[in-house]
């Protein structure tokens, strides 16, 4: 198994002693595993292309990681009153643009292509991963403006992936219509 994978694997284990902290009011320890499984995700994929390791295993289970570490934050971050009242709305438009691009991309790769990773999308997860760990360190101002900001990234990204997604899906249809 690559370094890669290993790093990708390493977040998705610190998921649950992360909320298992976090709900138990160790919000520091909580704070430094996601500050850890975020660190993860930024390096894994740097990690696969510098030692030419990039696998299919990783393009499947990075996302994933991903998507988990978020949601699971979300969750938490609701479930401790740290996210509330108007911040659901951001809470619900992140969650349902990570699982709404986990099924774009799914759907494809089914059909043989990819959803390659576009720069607003990291500059997005930088954004989101930074505000998830001030807010799991504490209520503070900055990280709710963070998330109203990684909130407003979500949405150009994921209009940006559903256009591309659509085209290239539209652009098979018509191939293989012509092509009869």
């Amino acid at each position: 198994m690559t370094l890669a994978n290993r790093l990708t694997l390493l977040r998705a284990g610190l998921i649950i002693p992360y909320a298992a902290l976090a709900l138990s009011g160790q919000r520091l320890l909580a704070g430094i595993l996601f500050a850890i499984a975020a660190g993860t995700d930024l390096l894994d994929g740097y990690v696969a292309r510098r030692r030419n390791e990039e696998t299919a295993l990783g393009k499947v289970l990075d996302p994933i990681a991903d998507k988990m570490l978020t949601i699971t934050a979300l969750i938490v971050l609701v479930a401790m009153g740290t996210l509330s009242g108007w911040l659901m709305a951001a809470v619900i438009i992140i969650a349902m643009r990570e699982l709404w691009v986990a099924g774009l991309r799914e759907g494809l790769i089914a059909g043989g292509g990819e959803l390659p990773v576009s720069a607003l999308a990291k500059a997005k997860t930088a954004v989101q991963l930074l505000a998830l760990f001030i807010l799991t360190l504490g209520d503070v101002w900055f990280g709710y403006g963070l998330f109203w900001a990684a909130a407003a990234l979500t949405l150009i990204t994921g209009y940006q992936y559903t256009v591309v997604t659509f085209r290239v899906l539209n652009l098979g249809s018509e191939e293989t219509t012509s092509a009869r």
